[in-house]
């Protein structure tokens, strides 16, 4: 694998008189060759203010549109906003992701004294224009959970819509990753199966990430993080020969946290991640799918910098992030489009890396 360039998607362009700071990228590629980006923009990291944007790149992800919001909808109390966009079959683009309803601009996601988190909620927009306009977004109930749903959706063949993601808490038990189902188009959801649940169900599958390997095998790569012991396990490997009823778990030996991948054939996968623990780096990954097992072939790394750790002694393992949410998109050709956020120079910006296999 080579990399073949680096590139800069979104940074504010003026850090001397506002505070821009942009997080939570993702990328749908239409059937007319544009790539639609779809990151938040806030004053912080963890803002009030954080409201989701809209790029667009009619070259192959080497330039991009400045950034609009995907809407202008005021929502009482404020929601920090993050989605992710994907092209259906019909040709609209579907977002999803989910919101936390902040009750004053300075109260912080992660309460510090009880490690609660503030409610979220899990809602949709779609565009209908090849991702010019989008439709205010719109609250979705799976079961009353409200689901870290941080990934883009993946239409199967058949049309169904499926999502995955853990019902959000930082407790110390009752931690499970769901797969969720809409056969109408994402009108309605439905939880289908659960991808994860340790016994005793103290790991948590954060920040998980569908693979569709193509006829009934479905994958889940997702972070894993033992709330009992307070560290970072290796990635795992949700994987389904059944369309997604059941799963066993593969351990990818990886060890890093936020994570993403696409299928290159039914025994084969192209997957990113973000290694936050020394030696801090991303990283591209080709591996090797076995029924129990998976093995590393190559690896690419896109960036190593110790100074992007994460640190030691943070009770909220979300805390203090320097980059994180990567992502890949197929471009054709053996070429690929990641991307992710990173703090350069004290500003959260998106970054893209182009490589060929």
């Amino acid at each position: 694998m080579q990399l073949l360039e680096t590139g800069i998607l979104y940074a504010n362009p003026d850090p001397l008189l506002v505070s821009r700071q942009a997080a939570f990228p993702g990328l749908a590629r239409l059937a007319s060759g544009d790539i639609v980006a779809l990151f938040s923009i806030g004053q912080a990291f963890d803002a009030a203010d954080m409201r989701a944007h809209v790029s667009r790149s009619t070259d192959n992800g080497r330039t991009w549109s400045a950034p609009s919001p995907l809407h202008t909808r005021a929502f009482t109390p404020e929601e920090s906003e993050t989605f992710k966009p994907a092209a259906l079959a019909d040709g609209t683009l579907l977002a999803t992701g989910y919101v936390f309803l902040r009750p004053t601009s300075l109260t912080p996601i992660v309460d510090p004294k009880t490690n609660e988190l503030l409610l979220l909620h899990n809602k949709l927009s779609r565009s209908h224009d090849g991702g010019h306009t989008w439709t205010a977004p719109e609250r979705f109930i799976v079961e009353d959970a409200g689901l870290e749903l941080s990934g883009p959706i993946v239409q199967r063949a058949s049309g169904e819509l499926l999502g995955s993601g853990a019902p959000f808490h930082l407790g110390p038990d009752n931690h499970e990753g769901w797969l969720i189902s809409s056969v109408d188009n994402g009108k309605t959801w439905q939880k289908k199966s659960i991808f994860f649940r340790a016994e005793p169900s103290i790991i948590a599958p954060w920040e998980s990430r569908l693979i569709d390997f193509g006829g009934e095998r479905i994958g889940v790569l997702f972070w894993a993080f033992d709330i009992a012991a307070g560290h970072n396990l290796t990635n795992r490997l949700a994987l389904s020969d059944d369309g997604g009823e059941t799963f066993r778990i593969l351990d990818t030996g990886i060890h890093a946290q936020a994570s993403n991948g696409l299928a290159l054939g039914q025994g084969e996968m192209l997957s990113i991640h973000a290694h936050r623990e020394s030696p801090v780096g991303l990283n591209i990954y080709r591996s090797r799918l076995h029924h129990d097992r998976v093995d590393v072939l190559d690896t690419l790394p896109l960036f190593a910098d110790e100074r992007l750790g994460q640190g030691t002694g943070e009770a909220d393992p979300f805390a203090n992030l320097r980059f994180g949410q990567p992502s890949l998109l197929a471009l054709g050709r053996d070429e690929y489009l990641a991307c992710c956020w990173q703090v350069e120079h004290g500003q959260h910006v998106i970054k893209t890396f182009r490589i060929r296999l």
